[in-house]
């Protein structure tokens, strides 16, 4: 990237801190977003905004949960703001195997809340573009785990109220913020997440059960309705898609269904399958993520839709993609140098 070198990339003397900005009240509780905007270059040029959504099974953790954003704002030259959304409530009964804090303050919801409330950030952030200094029409999202599914559905749904159906009461999707604005985005970048929620165990006490509000078994056209691979169509933006073979938390599978969807409808997207790594890069938590992903030369495929590629799945050896960096800060900057910069001309805010 060119605005900022790498010398003071660390420099948060060139990066603006916006915390706990309320982008929502719902009835459950405020919606709060923290914001990382690049002061303006020479030229007062504007940079793109990345939209990040935290992971936790959509269950846990808080928008806190996320890598040094102010770190990625000056080294890639983009604001990056990092949202909080309704999260799934765990009944007193059920038995997770996983901890969940019982003070975190999120307030909760079931699906399609979350999406309702990503969408609903992605256009507070496009209407307060100007008050910020950033660049409104040039948006990505970037996504882990249960955030990589919504980042994902944020992609390949530009109007919310799209998802509804005849699944969801068109209640469910109303658009209450800034509802004039576009809640499309124009790059996804998504982190071993969930794509297609048909394709896991179909039984009651999982995450993705308290997150429909109930067994997948008894919510098929729900779970089909939340699942990001149902809505692909050619006209979707670039994604970049990383996901670790041994990840024993969210099969890889479920990263070669969406970019096979992609792939199929000619949408442009690069697919790095890392051999050797599990969720979160083996990372505690996505705040040490990028640094376990950095941490070594990790064996991976790269796949892209522009080259001839074999079926994705474990055995697959398709070519290793000189032009793409290796999976790190350098391959997503690059990613987002191509997508919302280079390849932004049309400014396609309004798709």
């Amino acid at each position: 990237m060119t605005a900022y070198s790498e010398s003071n990339a660390d420099d948060p003397s060139v990066v603006v801190v916006h915390e706990d900005l309320t982008y929502a009240e719902r009835d459950a509780g405020d919606l709060k977003l923290d914001l990382y905007v690049p002061k303006p270059d020479a030229g007062d040029n504007r940079p793109p905004l990345v939209v990040y959504i935290h992971g936790g099974a959509w269950i846990y953790e808080t928008r806190k949960n996320a890598p040094d954003l102010e770190r990625f704002a000056a080294e890639w030259n983009c604001a990056l703001a990092s949202v909080s959304y309704r999260l799934a409530a765990v009944p007193d009964d059920v038995d997770l195997p996983f901890d969940v804090d019982p003070e975190n303050p999120t307030p909760r919801g079931v699906f399609p809340d979350p999406i309702i409330d990503v969408k609903a950030a992605i256009r507070w952030c496009r209407a307060h573009a100007d008050t910020y200094g950033f660049n409104g029409e040039h948006i990505a999202a970037w996504g882990s785990s249960a955030g990589g599914h919504l980042a994902a559905l944020a992609g390949v749904v530009d109007d919310v109220t799209d998802i509804a159906g005849d699944a969801y009461p068109a209640e469910s999707v109303r658009k209450a913020v800034e509802p004039t604005e576009s809640g499309a985005v124009q790059a996804v970048i998504d982190w071993y997440g969930v794509h297609d929620l048909l394709e896991l165990p179909g039984i009651e006490e999982t995450p993705e059960s308290l997150l429909l509000g109930g067994p997948l078994s008894a919510n098929q056209d729900r779970a089909r309705r939340a699942s990001p691979v149902t809505y692909v169509t050619p006209d979707d933006p670039p994604f970049c898609i990383m996901h670790g073979r041994e990840d024993e938390v969210v099969s890889v599978e479920q990263s070669c269904l969406l970019f096979d969807e992609l792939a199929n409808a000619g949408v442009d997207a690069a697919f790095y399958d890392l051999h050797d790594l599990g969720h979160v890069w083996g990372g505690d938590s996505e705040r040490t993520a990028m640094a376990a992903l950095e941490s070594g030369d990790h064996a991976q495929t790269v796949t892209a839709t522009a080259t001839t590629r074999t079926e994705c799945d474990e055995t697959t050896t398709g070519p290793l993609l000189v032009s793409h960096p290796p999976a790190g800060p350098d391959a997503i900057g690059t990613f987002l140098e191509r997508t919302l910069r280079e390849g932004a001309g049309d400014g396609s805010a309004s798709r």
